[in-house]
């Protein structure tokens, strides 16, 4: 991880692949008790509710992960 901020002084926390993949892995599993991967084919096979907040936000830490481009 590589920590530094802009010149207005917001902080800017770069991460390895590597070190996205564990954290989505821990969220995931703790929201859900599926791992990232399990949770990445359910939503895709639409098997998840996406009125509950829990998943949006795990989907939009897929989409990081994926530089915006899908799930």
């Amino acid at each position: 991880m590589f920590v530094s901020e802009t010149s207005g002084g917001t902080p800017v926390i770069e991460i390895t692949a590597e070190e996205h993949d564990a954290f989505l892995e821990r969220e995931v599993r703790a929201a859900t008790g599926l791992s990232a991967g399990e949770f990445r084919r359910a939503y895709l096979a639409g098997e998840l509710d996406e009125a509950d907040p829990s998943v949006t936000d795990l989907v939009g830490l897929l989409r990081i992960g994926q530089d915006g481009h899908g799930a």
